[in-house]
């Protein structure tokens, strides 16, 4: 009698655990899944914002800073600063603190935008007053890579290739971050350098440079 008690109670418990298993199943079937900001970057579901990560900087005779769209950056975060104008080539830098005025890269700074100043190593020779595209972290400097005259990235480590390109319209200059080629890729930030007229060296603004950048 007793070894019967022990076979029904072993029966008793496997079916338990088999109606368990079976409700995890469907429920995990039902429920809609998520994604991470790097899974949407790679499948186009959802457009990501990447605009408290990216900004525009530049250099003066007096100092180096960036303009972003993100208030919370703290001292000695780092900084990639990509040249976007041909040949293009990056820099490793740092975040020293936030600037006590403006970064000049527009006359008329929005006000959700914050301002840092850069702190450039010693072997650094980027030109002045030519615009920058300032990508924040250290993951995404460690997959910055130069190919042939072109600087690429992989922002999200999602081994998809993002390139940078600047080009000129009547009212200045247009920085571009994308997830491809530029112009033809998909394009993931924008951002703005006032400089009257069209640099002659740069290429003309395309209607995809100039279009709105809209977030889901």
């Amino acid at each position: 009698m007793q070894r019967l008690r022990i076979v029904r109670t072993l029966l008793s418990i496997r079916r338990a655990a088999t109606v368990a298993t079976m409700s995890v199943l469907l429920f995990s079937c039902g429920k809609k899944p998520t994604e991470t900001n790097s899974q949407a970057a790679v499948s186009g579901s959802a457009r990501v914002d990447y605009s408290s990560r990216v900004g525009v900087a530049v250099r003066t005779s007096s100092r180096t800073c960036v303009a972003i769209k993100n208030g919370a950056v703290p001292g000695n975060s780092p900084v990639t600063l990509v040249v976007p104008v041909s040949p293009q080539r990056f820099i490793e830098a740092q975040i020293s603190g936030p600037s006590p005025s403006p970064c000049p890269v527009t006359r008329e700074l929005a006000p959700e935008m914050s301002n840092y100043q850069i702190s450039l190593p010693r072997s650094s020779n980027i030109p002045e007053l030519t615009p920058l595209i300032a990508v924040l972290g250290t993951a995404a400097f460690a997959s910055f890579l130069l190919d042939n005259v072109s600087v690429q990235a992989d922002l999200d480590q999602t081994h998809a290739k993002n390139t940078f390109r600047a080009c000129g319209a009547n009212d200045g200059v247009h920085l571009t971050v994308w997830r491809g080629i530029p112009v033809t890729g998909t394009r993931l930030w924008s951002g703005y350098y006032y400089e009257a007229g069209n640099p002659g060296t740069l290429p003309t603004c395309t209607a995809a440079e100039l279009a709105p950048l809209a977030h889901s």
